[in-house]
């Protein structure tokens, strides 16, 4: 069986501790527990899980502590760590963001909630395991690198768009914002917003609905932000007021990280508005190793996407790695049968320019874990880590679709516009796979 992601579940009381893990299990997920910290730390060092969901320790370790040790090991430190059953009160929310907290849920926290919230957290463990096979990969062909070594110099004060459509809620939002270390800047139309997102860098976005807004100008934003490739990843936090739970899980499916009441304290506010930057600046960093891994020994003659040499290397790899852990991995597969009709046409060179805008264009159209790679003179393979089948396919058809309607421009001596018909297959990893029955079975269904 295949899961979601691999949870961790620290809690002093066991009963607490499984009763959650029954719950989790039942959605899906794979979880182990520890009631000590000592045999918490143990697990998470060796397990290496996608998330550690952290209860209320106390002396002689406590949580805040639990999580300072984790953040400082080099093989614990990327791990998200939800802190439940957490007191969300000033002294205590300085003290979990100090440690490196990823996340607060308090002690009546429901579970949908949690499960609204996993998938971004899981995330950055997947990036990272990915990451560290990408770097083994690159390595077998002369490829060194130290993910380590790659810092990214941000400015000290992250810059946060506020929105929200009345107005005195809009300045108080704002000072809020200022006086907690953030650079903010407001703005009361959801429209004029996305616009404004779309000219600039922000490092995150704070929504507030009041009573009797037009939730679809809302909605609006947050799928604007969601279905944008450069701003799909943007931290974006909700403040709703008077809201129905079905209207909340609404907000986290249409793209909200974290969805706060509108009586949120300043400091509950400026705490997880801290969390989401840091969780999103880490994953900024660790694009720098990813693409140093793509290079000229390692890609493919365009220079976008991997060779097939090093996608035949990476793939079992990637599949003993889902086997071992039993999460989920899928491949897409892509075939371009307006590749041979351009060489046939115009020549291999004229090939080759649409090739390399093919090649672009699929990169940008997929996350930086994924593993994009030119398997044949007109065709790519996606590998998609921790992605469900059926979440694999809604992005090969969508990548399609858009090439379908994109228009491609060859070389100047061909004057006409060239239009890209794609066919795409995703297969998802079974039991008793291996790569190449992986490989076969997307390439099959794509034709």
């Amino acid at each position: 069986m295949r899961h979601l992601a691999y949870l961790l579940i620290g809690d002093p009381d066991p009963d607490s501790a499984l009763s959650r893990s029954e719950a989790l299990t039942e959605q899906g997920y794979r979880c182990i527990q520890a009631s000590d910290a000592h045999t918490l730390l143990a697990l998470a060092n060796s397990r290496k899980p996608d998330v550690i969901l952290l209860g209320s320790f106390a002396a002689p370790v406590d949580s805040t502590q639990i999580v300072s040790a984790l953040k400082s090991a080099d093989a614990t430190q990327n791990i998200p760590i939800v802190l439940t059953d957490a007191a969300l009160d000033g002294p205590s929310l300085e003290g979990f963001r100090d440690a490196g907290a990823d996340d607060l849920l308090p002690p009546d926290d429901d579970l949908d909630e949690l499960i609204a919230r996993l998938p971004r957290l899981s995330r950055s463990s997947v990036m990272f395991s990915e990451l560290q096979r990408r770097v083994k990969t690159a390595a077998e062909f002369g490829v060194d690198i130290d993910p380590r070594q790659f810092r990214r110099g941000y400015p000290e004060e992250p810059q946060v768009i506020a929105v929200a459509q009345n107005g005195n809620h809009l300045t108080v939002l704002g000072q809020t914002l200022n006086e907690s270390g953030l650079h903010c800047i407001p703005e009361v139309s959801p429209f004029r917003a996305a616009d404004r997102l779309d000219e600039g860098r922000f490092d995150a976005a704070v929504i507030a609905i009041d009573e009797g807004d037009d939730l679809s100008r809302v909605q609006y934003l947050c799928a604007h932000i969601r279905n944008n490739p450069r701003l799909f990843n943007l931290p974006t936090l909700v403040l709703s007021n008077g809201r129905s739970n079905r209207v909340d899980m609404d907000l986290y499916r249409g793209g909200a990280a974290i969805v706060l009441p509108a009586s949120a304290k300043p400091a509950l506010l400026s705490t997880y508005i801290h969390m989401l930057v840091n969780r999103q600046r880490l994953r900024w960093t660790m694009r720098d190793p990813y693409k140093a891994t793509l290079n000229q020994k390692t890609a493919d003659k365009t220079g976008v996407a991997y060779s097939e040499a090093f996608w035949n290397a990476h793939l079992p790899r990637c599949v003993a790695a889902a086997q071992e852990r039993g999460s989920n991995l899928a491949l897409g597969y892509i075939d371009v049968p307006t590749l041979p009709r351009i060489r046939e046409e115009f020549g291999e060179e004229n090939a080759e320019i649409l090739a390399h805008q093919l090649a672009d264009w699929i990169t940008g159209m997929t996350r930086i874990e994924d593993t994009v790679a030119r398997v044949g003179p007109d065709a790519f393979a996606i590998l998609l880590p921790e992605t469900p089948e059926h979440e694999a396919n809604r992005v090969v058809q969508r990548i399609i679709g858009i090439l379908h309607s994109s228009e491609f421009h060859l070389g100047e001596e061909v004057m006409q516009v060239i239009h890209a018909w794609a066919e795409g297959g995703v297969a998802g990893l079974q039991e008793g796979d291996n790569a190449a029955s992986l490989l076969a079975r997307a390439k099959a269904l794509a034709t």
